[in-house]
């Protein structure tokens, strides 16, 4: 089958591999309709790095069932359902996982990608979509889970001020969950036109170009001088954000970020300002199995199409990953089933 491989380098190539089959009763076996790429697709082979595998490239997909092991069957899953899901498995085992905190799983593994013809993996990691759901909009599942995990987290309320670092795809999903769940007050600062755009679009009340010489007094002027409650950075190309971020945080308020940095990267936080101004400072990692199905339902309720902004299909996807090195738009679209 056709298939999209990661070397540990970095580079990806157009290569023929041998297609999976299911092994276990557990197994169900997808053809792929569409894939979406990000800026963790580019990441080379690092041992520390999540993101960072060789192999079969990508993480984001939709497709059909179109074979299934006899446990999976009593799961519910058959054969021509529409089907999105998430690369990682869960242990099922760990204390995590039994009281229902997969993300926190102690034995998480990485299966194979999703830009291929076909896949294998096991009932647990996949998720029924809606009937009315495209396959476009269905393999977004997983990355908007992410977001959906740090905005449960953030429990943010109509009285919070909030300041997004980052106007990239989870960025963007965040304001609208935030505008679609609350009233709060939200400010992006994003550098890029497209996505400072689809920011106002989505409904950003403030957006600051941190490209901008007094970026910082900015901020301090739009949460009057007193800090935002809750600040968040979804971006990992600009670390020393972080500690903008941490400072632009309101006395009592909440620093949350949902990506990591090279592991020489250090957060210094001034220790005296840390424990006086009272600050919560957390992160926010992958998402339950509850959570990823109550997203399925979700995905109908956002806006979610702008943020593909370029589709291409699997044999173009020399094309599609130039263009997603300039790090332009949220996602890129595969149109795997073509």
């Amino acid at each position: 089958m056709r298939a999209i491989w990661h070397q540990s380098s970095g580079a990806i190539e157009f290569k023929e591999v041998v297609e999976p089959q299911i092994v276990s009763v557990e197994d169900v076996k997808v053809k792929v309709a569409y894939c979406t790429i990000g800026i963790q697709d580019l990441r080379m082979q690092r041992a520390w790095d999540f993101y960072g595998k060789a192999g079969i490239a990508g993480y984001e997909m939709a497709g059909t069932i179109v074979a299934i092991g006899n446990k999976a069957k009593t799961a519910g899953f058959e054969i021509g359902q529409a089907v999105s899901g998430t690369v990682v498995h869960f242990c099922g085992k760990c204390l995590y996982c039994k009281q229902h905190q997969e993300h926190n799983c102690l034995n998480l593994q990485i299966n194979g990608g999703t830009l291929c013809d076909y896949l294998v993996w096991k009932a647990d990691q996949l998720i029924k979509l809606p009937d009315s759901l495209s396959f476009r909009i269905g393999c977004l599942l997983e990355p908007v889970a992410v977001v959906n995990m740090a905005f449960e987290k953030l429990a943010i309320t109509a009285n919070d001020n909030v300041c997004i670092f980052g106007g990239d795809f989870n960025g963007l999903v965040l304001l609208q969950l935030i505008k679609l769940f609350t009233t709060a007050k939200v400010t992006i600062v994003e550098n890029k036109k497209n996505n400072q755009e689809l920011a106002r679009k989505f409904g950003a009340d403030y957006i600051v170009d941190f490209y901008s010489d007094n970026f910082e007094t900015e901020l301090l002027q739009i949460s009057d001088f007193t800090g935002f409650t809750k600040t968040v950075l979804t971006v990992s190309a600009y670390p020393d954000l972080l500690n903008v971020a941490i400072n632009a945080t309101a006395r009592g308020g909440t620093c949350l970020t949902t990506v990591y940095f090279d592991p020489q990267q250090e957060i210094t936080v001034n220790s005296i300002k840390f424990f006086a101004m009272n600050l919560t400072l957390t992160s926010s990692f992958l998402y339950t199995k509850t959570l990823l199905q109550q997203t399925a339902v979700l995905l109908q309720k956002m806006k979610l199409d702008d943020l593909i902004s370029q589709e291409y299909s699997l044999t173009d996807f020399l094309d599609a990953y130039s263009i997603e090195q300039q790090q332009m738009f949220p996602r890129i679209g595969i149109k795997v089933d073509c």
